[in-house]
């Protein structure tokens, strides 16, 4: 089979050029989109399309007939189904009509790609930074922002645009790393909805704690209510080595708290339902005295938007002061769970990115969670 090379100012004239050389049912090997523009400000871009004639017409078979309703590559018998008169509704075709050929519907989907794409070169500056924005998961009102002052940057090639989106998403994003690492003392309890990985996080940094940094741990659960929770507390403060205890109340955690000598202490919690705004472990952070506390909200990666800015106004008490990203070996979308970072001002603290203990979790840093974010320029 001997592929030829066929140019012309759009799709349509190159696909004109090589119907008229090679019949309609010629095989498109690949197609590009050439800029010359850098030539002396001069050059102009064209497509580029690599085709060959079909088998069937290299053997001698002749070209298929040409029909004003056919679609580009449908074999003639598919109109047959069509009727002229709707678009909507079609004949069954009759028991004896051969199948669509496949060879066919390739091309046919290949060349609806091509014309996309070329509508797609000629959207407005704004659509592009839109359409991008939209692949990496942004929406909403933190979208529009992202999106405002786009117009130069968006006339640029993509690879140009991914920067300029780095660096607008690079101003807002905050990032607080080493809270395990800071000298004396410390409270740090987990939250979120149930399934998120509170205490797989929490599990990540006793470990890191203990067996990297040589800090003392304590872990105390007040989830009682998802089953197995406490037993898979156990086996880790057994597998980890550190004490473990169960509050049912914060008159029993603060018991604990007065007691405990540890440089860190963990907290886990339980799920919350939409609408509660109250938990146990605002009554046990209020009570907490001349110590350091930070309250992390965790969050699944591939988490949408508007539901990430749900979760933050549940779990607006006791007062948030850093978000967790879970699980994002599960997603290339995170633009949406940046909502509960950028759109609420803030910082993430951690990076998860698998269930292994320690080894997948990461201090966040600004440039880690850019990658994340835009996958394509890292």
């Amino acid at each position: 089979m001997e592929y030829q090379t066929f140019r012309g100012a759009d799709v349509q004239e190159a696909l004109e050029s090589v119907r008229q050389a090679l019949g309609t049912d010629a095989l498109i090997e690949s197609t590009r989109h050439i800029s010359a523009a850098g030539q002396g400000g001069l050059g102009r871009s064209f497509v580029e399309i690599i085709a060959a004639p079909s088998v069937e017409r290299g053997a001698g078979a002749p070209a298929a007939a040409t029909d004003p309703r056919r679609g580009r590559g449908v074999p003639e018998k598919a109109l047959a189904r069509v009727s002229p008169r709707s678009n909507m509704l079609s004949r069954p075709a009759a028991p004896s009509a051969r199948p669509l050929d496949e060879s066919a519907v390739g091309r046919e989907l290949m060349q609806l790609r091509l014309m996309i794409d070329e509508l797609g070169q000629g959207r407005p500056p704004k659509d592009r930074t839109r359409a991008m924005l939209a692949a990496a998961g942004f929406e909403g009102a933190l979208a529009r922002t992202l999106n405002a002052g786009s117009n130069r940057a968006a006339r640029a090639s993509n690879r140009e645009l991914l920067a300029w989106l780095r660096e607008r998403v690079r101003e807002r994003l905050l990032c607080r790393a080493g809270l395990i690492e800071a000298p004396g003392p410390r409270v740090i309890a987990c939250v979120g909805p149930t399934g998120v990985g509170k205490t797989t996080t929490l599990a990540k940094l006793a470990a890191r704690a203990v067996l990297k940094l040589g800090r003392s741990v304590r872990v105390v659960s007040l989830d009682t209510f998802r089953v197995g929770a406490v037993e898979q507390w156990r086996r880790y403060a057994e597998l980890i080595g550190f004490p473990f205890d169960v509050a049912q109340n914060p008159g029993a955690f603060h018991r604990v708290v007065h007691n405990h000598t540890e440089d860190l202490l963990l907290i886990d919690t339980a799920g919350r339902a939409k609408g509660e705004q109250h938990s146990m472990l605002e009554g046990c952070i209020a009570g907490l005295r001349n110590v350091e506390h930070d309250v992390l909200l965790v969050l699944p990666a591939w988490l949408r938007a508007r539901d990430a800015e749900r979760v933050v106004a549940t779990y607006s008490a006791p007062k948030i002061t850093g978000v967790v990203i879970t699980k994002l070996d599960e997603t290339e979308q995170v633009g949406g769970v940046m909502n509960a970072s950028i759109g609420s001002e803030l910082p993430v603290a951690y990076l998860c990115n698998g269930a292994r203990v320690p080894e997948d979790i990461h201090d966040a840093a600004v440039d880690q969670v850019l990658d994340a974010i835009f996958p394509e320029q890292a």
